[in-house]
């Protein structure tokens, strides 16, 4: 059926008229079906009467036909007429005729057209084939299907007396008032196969929007569905338990699965969104923490020895590169939390400012630091970076060692060159980390220290992630730690004065 209706229409309009094209169909044809086989039926029953009949006007008019008197043969024909219009009031006998053995008409209903005496008129060939037939019937018969008119019941009748012919009776009934009953119950079937088609039609429409419109609200559902929350998704009302009903039901408990997993990823957006502001105000903390603690060192030195001018002239820089400093990361902060990037090409001349300040980090504790951070080592290596995020990564690997060792011990910052790649090592001889210390060592808030944060070590590795370096750890409890940290170097860039001065 979807080969014979067109595919853009709607299973509204399909469904109703397939049922009513099926139902036309089938009722037309069972109609059609019982009129054909009535129609055989009261077609054999017109020719057994018509050859019973042939025989009874024969056995009447034997006697007349072997005296050859026409009167009582045309009184015998006459009285088949009146009878036959007597019974139905529409004679189905056309025609009848006695002929002698010759082929003489001794008596003919149409006596005008086939007079007395001579040989019975052929109109046409098939009327002569259909004498010679007769002449030589030897037993009452029907003419063969080849020989009838279209409309007509032909029968011939022999009249023998001792083994001779002396004549035959020909007969010629129409099948036409038959014909009309079956044509007039022909245009009932139609009617009837139209009006059940009509109220299959309504019935179909009824069934359709029944059965489509669940369809439908399903097909809008999965539409909404598949477009996110971009659309709203209803459920779709349950009409009846059959398989529809069931499709529906399971749709609505994806749809409340849906809404329910939507809600849990609000909720689990909010907080990540809330996790990741508290890193953020803990991580900005801890970096402004750290140049904070340098400077307060710087200070505290100034207060007790004020007039020391060596003292002020070596300080007091060291507190302004630390507030650039505080300015710097709070900047760069603030663009990673927008998703900006100010990475750029920065050559590691920088790095050399970084041992005043790790120097005044230690202050007077105990510690010997080691710097192998030399200029002709770093000239013309860049990575892609901020000067500020680099600091921080020597700076909070530095400040984790000097921690680790308040008893004093040494902290090595070395910084090389190896092939296309820059390698920053902190290493000191504090207690050393156990295995299970340094699988968990770069989580976030993860500490083994009662006054750290545990956020030094995750923002270390976060942007040596975001440089697209690496960094391990090679300790043991009791033989110290040492870290080592690797970033791609790229193509240096010319800088402006100010800047290359600033760098150097």
């Amino acid at each position: 059926m979807n080969r014979i209706l067109p595919r853009h229409w709607s299973l509204m309009t399909k469904l109703p008229l397939t049922i009513t094209l099926m139902v036309f169909a089938s009722a037309l044809t069972i109609g059609l079906v019982v009129i054909a086989r009535d129609g055989a039926r009261q077609t054999a029953r017109l020719e057994t009467q018509t050859l019973a009949l042939a025989r009874a006007v024969a056995a009447a008019g034997q006697d007349a036909l072997l005296n050859r008197d026409t009167w009582a043969l045309y009184r015998t024909l006459d009285q088949l007429i009146e009878r036959q219009q007597a019974a139905s009031g529409d004679t189905p006998v056309v025609d009848a005729a006695f002929l002698d053995a010759e082929g003489v008409v001794m008596a003919h209903t149409d006596a005008a057209a086939h007079p007395i005496g001579l040989p019975l008129i052929a109109q046409g060939p098939l009327a002569s084939r259909q004498i010679s037939y007769a002449l030589g019937a030897a037993q009452a018969t029907l003419y063969p299907a080849e020989l009838r008119d279209p409309d007509l019941v032909h029968a011939v009748v022999p009249l023998r007396v001792d083994e001779t012919d002396v004549g035959y009776l020909v007969l010629r009934s129409s099948m036409q008032p038959m014909q009309a009953q079956l044509r007039k119950d022909s245009w009932l079937v139609l009617a009837f196969s139209i009006g059940l088609a009509l109220v299959t039609s309504t019935l179909g429409i009824l069934i359709s929007r029944r059965m489509v419109s669940p369809l439908r609200d399903l097909a809008n559902g999965i539409a909404a569905v598949s477009q996110g929350g971009r659309a709203e998704v209803r459920e779709v009302p349950l009409i009846d338990r059959d398989e529809i009903g069931l499709l529906a039901e399971r749709f609505n408990r994806m749809v409340s699965e849906l809404e329910r997993n939507k809600r849990l990823e609000q909720d689990l957006a909010n907080a990540e969104k809330l996790a990741g502001l508290g890193r953020f105000a803990a991580g900005l903390a801890h970096e402004v923490n750290n140049p904070l603690g340098g400077m307060k060192n710087c200070v505290n030195i100034l207060r007790h020895r004020p007039d020391d001018a060596d003292l002020v002239r070596k300080y007091l820089p060291m507190i302004d590169t630390g507030l650039d400093r505080i300015s710097a990361t709070i900047q760069a902060l603030l663009g990673e939390l927008r998703g900006e990037s100010n990475a750029h090409p920065c050559r590691m001349g920088c790095l050399v400012d970084l041992e005043a300040l790790i120097r005044a980090e230690i202050a007077e504790r105990p510690i010997a630091l080691t710097w192998n951070v030399e200029p002709q080592v770093l000239m013309g290596v860049s990575i892609s970076c901020t000067c500020p995020h680099v600091h921080q990564i020597i700076m909070n690997l530095s400040r984790n060692a000097i921690a680790v060792m308040p008893e004093g011990g040494s902290l090595n910052v070395t910084a090389r060159r190896c092939g296309g790649e820059l390698v920053l090592e902190v290493a000191d001889s504090g207690p050393g980390l156990d295995a299970a210390a340094q699988r968990r060592l770069f989580e976030p808030f993860y500490t083994t220290s009662r006054q750290g944060t545990g956020l030094g070590l995750w923002i270390t590795y976060t942007l040596i992630q975001r440089m697209g370096g690496n960094i391990t750890v090679d300790s043991a409890p009791g033989k110290g730690a040492r870290f080592t940290v690797t970033l791609p170097t790229v193509a240096p860039f010319k800088v402006p004065q100010k800047e290359s001065e600033r760098a150097a």
